[in-house]
């Protein structure tokens, strides 16, 4: 039984190598995104550059197992725009605490706002997400 059970499993692991060597897939565009500047920070001091970086680390380690990213960067909302969005989702993002909801907020009117133009966004990656 055991035998039969890992000659399946060898049978199924070399038709997958097959697969792979014979129809080899293109690279992952989304390896080739830097995040940093997508998710830009207008802030030029040092402690400023520090808040982006961890709400942007908040952001992607948390709001993203909803949702991809493209949501986040292209929506450019006034402080009023983003204080609604976060009401809508306040019970989506339990494991945040108001402290961290806060510092992205912050972080996102400052650096996704009317006054500046959406992040350059590969189009591919536009067509996966919907407005709010």
């Amino acid at each position: 039984m055991a035998r039969m059970f890992s000659l399946k499993v060898t049978g199924v692991l070399a038709a997958a190598a097959f697969i792979f060597l014979v129809f080899p897939t293109a690279p992952a565009k989304a390896q080739d995104l830097d995040m940093k500047q997508i998710f830009r920070c207008q802030a030029k001091d040092k402690a400023g550059i520090a808040h982006c970086d961890k709400s942007r680390e908040v952001i992607l380690n948390n709001c993203t197992t909803c949702h991809v990213f493209v949501a986040i960067v292209v929506q450019q909302f006034d402080k009023a725009g983003w204080d609604g969005l976060f009401d809508r989702h306040k019970g989506r993002a339990a494991q945040l605490n108001d402290a961290q909801l806060e510092d992205i907020k912050s972080y996102l009117v400052a650096n996704f706002n009317p006054k500046l133009e959406p992040p350059e966004v590969p189009p591919e990656l536009l067509k996966e997400w919907t407005a709010y």
